[in-house]
């Protein structure tokens, strides 16, 4: 009796560990099932879920006696309670009395894990990164997304390197997903107004450690057979399957979590496709509180934090009018909204007409956090949206930055983490973000780190091998350079081929060989980028280049953990500045890869002459054609006189030690900083608890303070075309030991008060084409009021840094307002230099 107790106990466990995607990050939990029977776990594409619903009861009983999976099972489920229960989890450390806070966080795809394909690409595999890194640091938050039946496509490439899309569908049964119930005790499906017709959707729970999953999944019989394929593809479809899509994402998403009675404190938008959620929770707050418009949009707006991730408008969703028209005229309508009230929030005009609806916009417009995923990201986003933020110095609109990081442990190769476990301090796994726990990397002997990159290259080259039909014959001594993601026209795939007869000399060295991989897929309607893979892959069959240049299908979680950890160099090569991030680099650098890639993305961040090599310099000014020829030339410079040397130069045991410095020196600085738990943290401490503040003192007292900021910033739209600049006077003294400038200005109020703005002056350099960079902004005296509704301010300016650009401002000013410029309204005028 006892036995069969326990037998029923270890296949309870199993069925644990299977339905919760902790495993996927856990080096003991898989090699547990796949210790079980080896030979159906890789059948099963290890698949736990499968697994489990093909190994016969006769198997499990069998390797339930075996010594080996006994002891596994007891650490491995030992260690999944421990994690389960939260002790000491970095939030619940950090925020003790932040009791009740809690983050839904909402995109249009997830990347967990290669046996779950709900994702395309790296905005997906961000979104499962930060969905880990919140469940280590125990931070109370759940996902929201799409169930695709079908995913993103399954990637062939004919004789011809000609892509081609396939499409399978996957069933439910055999995914970690479990359907949520009602109070009935039913299964849970929400239904939602879509243009002409009611759109149903169920709603599926996945474990991903301490944190919920919500999928949304329209395949169901309530629906007509149009609807029930919104949730088959990623990215599939013309507009109006988009723009369906987005709906059943955004207010399908945000009706979900309201009816499975999830109060969040922060609602986070990974990218704009769920920007739509607006509406659903105004007009809730509308009905329930009895607010107004823009009364509800200021408590929605103060709780809600965006971050945007590309700067190519393919990345941007934006509608016709006529469409959103017809999708949202009667739901407006039927919710009390005027219809200008909500198109004005995602209005986009155009210079050659055809005015579209941005969902970009949308939430920009909707959100007190808005971010880039990289320094330079941000910078750019500044540059490309300005027109939100009418006259608004670039440096100083409202967008910031939070750089992209990776979940290290979902990518770091076992071997590699066997060598950490040995020589890091224990507790490395707990502390991946804090910088002294890797410094001990360099305890490493050089000698056991590269006899681990080779096992390493060495599985790479078999799984290459093994994926193909045709024998590549790859050369397991010759250096290897990767260049694996999505191939879109931006990334420069053919960058290394400008020159075909300098890389033939360069890969066909007899002495110093060298190889290159290249992966990726590129969208089923990205013609142009199919048209980059067609030419790498004929490249890749003339002879000269046989066995040096390889091109590997089907790209995707699975075959990227292989290449990040098996190659040498990672390559990068992205036309500036349009690379928003990039984590691919990243998750190589852990792995000892080391990165040689254009100055773009995360890559100025992560750059030092240490942890790998630079293409081209912190310039954005080039053109397109200038740009190309610097790059390419500098690669190949790179190349020749800098990486193949190096990796060449061996001792007399044929290990390269240089080589080894800066592979330890790349671990060492890149993985503690862009590793999604500091990520994830800065979010935090940076949008998520600041929402949650600001959105509580709006709240408070029957929505007092929202109320008076919604009527405030009324009165102020309509009275600001009174406001004006009427003199500057300025006494510039240069003369004097630090050189300064007085200035006294004269502002006309009209009817607005002098507690409702600031004034301030913008000081900086002035360029060749006599515009004013704003490098600091301060803020004026008041002196008081000349005369009615005339009032003056004053400053005095050092002018030792010599910038002689001055930009006077007048801002709205209101203690609940968040970013001073978020109203759109700014007087402003500009004195040349001084």
């Amino acid at each position: 009796m006892r036995r069969i107790v326990l037998i029923e106990n270890f296949l309870s466990d199993l069925k644990r560990l299977a339905n919760n995607l902790w495993w996927c990050w856990n080096r003991d939990a898989k090699r547990f099932f796949e210790i079980i029977h080896p030979a159906l776990w890789s059948e099963c594409g290890n698949n736990p879920v499968l697994f489990l619903k093909r190994i016969k009861d006769s198997e499990l009983r069998d390797a339930f006696s075996r010594e080996d999976v006994a002891n596994l099972s007891k650490k491995v489920i030992a260690d999944f309670d421990s994690y389960m229960k939260g002790e000491k989890a970095w939030f619940s450390e950090k925020y003790k009395d932040n009791n009740g806070f809690s983050v839904v966080y909402i995109s249009p795809e997830f990347g967990i894990d290669a046996t779950l394909p709900i994702y395309a690409g790296g905005l997906g595999i961000l979104a499962g990164d930060h969905l880990k890194s919140a469940s280590d640091l125990g931070i109370p938050l759940i996902g929201v997304g799409l169930l695709y039946r079908q995913g993103y496509f399954i990637q062939l490439i004919d004789e011809n390197g000609i892509q081609h899309a396939a499409y399978e569908k996957h069933l439910i049964e055999d995914m970690p997903v479990a359907p949520v119930k009602n109070d009935k005790g039913e299964d849970l499906i929400i239904s939602i107004e879509l243009a002409d017709r009611e759109l149903f959707a169920k709603v599926w729970k996945m474990e991903i450690g301490r944190i919920s999953l919500y999928l949304l999944d329209s395949d169901i019989k309530e629906n007509i057979s149009e609807d029930r394929q919104l949730t088959y593809k990623l990215y599939g479809g013309g507009e109006e399957m988009r723009i369906s899509q987005e709906i059943l994402l955004g207010i399908g998403g945000a009706r979900a979590v309201h009816i499975m009675g999830f109060k969040p404190s922060v609602w986070h938008m990974n990218e704009g496709h769920s920007a739509f959620l607006i509406l659903e929770r105004i007009i809730r707050l509308m009905q329930r509180e009895r607010l107004s418009f823009y009364e509800a949009l200021e408590v929605i707006k103060a709780k809600t934090v965006f971050t945007t991730h590309t700067p190519v408008p393919a990345g941007n969703d934006a509608f016709s009018l006529f469409l959103m028209d017809r999708y949202f005229r009667g739901y407006l309508k039927k919710n009390g909204i005027k219809h200008h009230e909500f198109m004005d929030l995602g209005l986009r005009v155009m210079k050659e007409g055809s005015d579209l609806f941005s969902l970009t916009v949308l939430a920009m417009q909707i959100s007190s956090f808005r971010n880039g995923v990289s320094m330079l990201h941000a910078s750019t986003s500044r540059r490309m949206w300005n027109d939100l933020w009418h006259n608004v110095p670039s440096n100083y609109i409202p967008i910031h930055h939070i750089t992209n990081g990776i979940h290290t442990r979902t990518w770091l190769a076992s071997e590699m983490e066997d060598l950490f476990d040995r020589y890091l301090e224990s507790d490395w796994k707990e502390k991946i973000d804090d910088r002294k726990k890797w410094q001990r990397i360099h305890d490493i002997p050089d000698k056991e780190l590269w006899d681990a990159h080779n096992i390493l290259k060495k599985k790479m080259i078999e799984k290459i091998e093994n994926n193909t039909a045709a024998s590549f014959n790859l050369n397991p001594d010759a250096l290897t350079i990767c260049f694996a993601r999505r191939f879109a026209t931006y990334k420069r795939a053919d960058l290394i081929f400008r020159d075909i007869d300098r890389l033939n000399a360069i890969i066909n060295n007899a002495r110093f060989p060298v190889q290159i991989i290249f992966s990726g897929k590129a969208h089923p309607d990205d013609r142009p980028g199919q048209k980059l893979i067609e030419d790498v892959y004929r490249i890749s069959q003339h002879p000269e280049f046989a066995g040096r240049i390889v091109f590997l299908k089907g790209y995707d979680m699975g075959i990227a953990k292989y290449l990040i950890s098996g190659a040498e160099v990672w390559l990068n090569t992205p036309r500036k500045p349009l690379e928003a991030s990039g984590t691919s680099g990243q998750k190589a650098a852990v792995n000892g890869v080391i990165n040689l890639s254009v100055l773009d993305g995360w890559w100025p961040e992560g750059y030092n002459s240490d942890t790998g090599w630079a293409i081209g310099d912190e310039r954005g000014d080039l053109s397109e054609g200038e740009q190309d020829k610097r790059d390419v030339n500098e690669l190949y410079k790179i190349l020749e006189e800098k990486i193949i040397p190096m990796y060449y130069e061996r001792d007399e045991n044929d290990v390269p030690h240089r080589w080894i410095k800066m592979m330890k020196s790349s671990i060492e600085n890149i993985t503690p900083i862009f590793s999604s738990h500091r990520m994830v943290k800065d979010y935090t401490e940076n949008s998520y608890i600041p929402a949650s503040e600001r959105w509580r003192q709006l709240v408070m007292k029957n929505y007092a303070k929202a109320k008076e900021l919604a009527d405030w910033k009324l009165w102020m739209k309509e009275n600001w075309k009174y406001i004006k600049i009427v003199n500057i006077h300025k006494r510039i003294e240069e003369k004097a030991e630090e050189p300064f400038a007085e200035m006294i200005l004269t502002v006309d109020l009209g009817p607005i008060s002098p507690s409702d703005v600031f004034v301030e002056v913008c000081n900086g350099k002035v360029d060749e084409e006599n515009s004013c960079y704003c490098n600091r902004m301060i803020q004026m005296t008041p002196e008081g009021e000349i005369w009615e509704g005339f009032y003056t301010y004053t400053t005095r300016v050092n002018l030792k840094d010599g910038w002689k650009g001055f930009s006077f401002m007048v801002v709205p000013s209101h203690p609940f307002i968040g970013s001073k410029y978020d109203m759109g309204l700014l007087r402003s005028r500009y004195i040349e230099n001084i």
